[in-house]
């Protein structure tokens, strides 16, 4: 009788899971099967996710403002507050217009190395700062609202990608998996701060400093609002005024978009793209390092 062999099972400590980081990601990054193809894919689409950074935070803004749970976070900084809210709040309010430049610093961010284990540090503490920890005014936003965002937000991106008219599918088809596993990623980075699971390690968790937002471990990592709309208006992708601003539909817009900007410097000699950073020395994000396998026994 032929002999059946199971393949080796992989390992990971659960204390560490929830008390190490590096862990937790490197054991995302396996069962989400993220590897250099998903890097490739995000670098090369970098310019496309950039041109839609725009369209994509007043889409968001007018949803989460659509519904007065999630419009009172914007002035009582929680949403569990039951009181009653400005019924004046909209899009152009001091308060809003603060949190949009966030949201395109964010988003650009995301366009960034992700073989740096700092690029996944800071989608940690996006989570752990919307949970009132980390912050010298605490913000206090429930999990059902974040999951529901992050959903919304992937929505509107795929759509949009899938839309363009010059991407060929198979383009569109690793970007789409990409951007969806890092937001699935970033999704667990919000849930490891709200759910109970692992509390018993609580005692070996590290204690989250204070920092203003848009830093880690003391260094400024998102540019302020003019550098961040500089830095998504790339003159290689946009040009002139948004283009999105007197279309109907704006994902497919936002599609449409950067296909005329690309139209627009067709002509022009691509430049080669830069080689790929080195990975941090503390984590090889595009090759990810297997655990030790504990091998089962499986022969019949």
């Amino acid at each position: 009788m032929a002999q059946f062999y199971r393949r080796p099972m992989m390992h990971f400590d659960r204390r560490e899971l929830y008390t190490d980081l590096e862990t937790r990601v490197r054991y995302l990054h396996s069962f989400l099967d993220f590897s250099t193809r998903d890097i490739e894919a995000l670098t090369t689409g970098a310019k496309y996710i950039k041109a839609l950074i725009p369209a994509l935070v007043n889409i968001v803004y007018k949803k989460l403002l659509q519904y007065d749970i999630t419009a009172r976070a914007f002035e009582t900084r929680s949403t569990s507050y039951e009181g009653p809210v400005d019924m004046n709040l909209n899009e152009q309010s001091p308060q809003i217009l603060h949190r949009k430049m966030f949201l395109r610093a964010y988003l650009t961010r995301l366009c960034s190395d992700p073989t740096k284990m700092e690029y996944w540090e800071y989608l940690d503490k996006v989570g752990m700062m919307h949970v009132g920890q980390g912050r010298i005014h605490p913000l206090h936003v429930e999990y059902v609202h974040i999951g529901v965002t992050l959903s919304f937000i992937q929505d509107v991106l795929t759509e949009a990608i899938l839309s363009h008219p010059r991407l060929k599918m198979d383009r569109k088809i690793a970007l789409v998996k990409a951007l969806s596993k890092v937001i699935w990623i970033q999704n667990d980075l919000f849930a490891k701060w709200y759910v109970r699971d692992g509390d018993e390690f609580t005692e070996d968790r590290l204690v989250p400093n204070i920092e203003p937002e848009g830093y880690l471990h003391g260094k400024k990592i998102l540019r302020s609002g003019s550098d961040s709309e500089s830095e998504i208006e790339d003159a290689d992708v946009m040009t002139g005024s948004c283009p999105f601003k007197n279309l109907a539909t704006p994902v497919a817009s936002a599609a449409y978009a950067v296909g005329a900007a690309e139209a627009q410097t067709a002509d022009k000699q691509p430049t080669p793209p830069s080689p790929m950073a080195p990975a941090s020395p503390t984590i090889s994000l595009s090759a990810i390092p297997r655990p030790a396998a504990h091998v089962v026994a499986g022969s019949a």
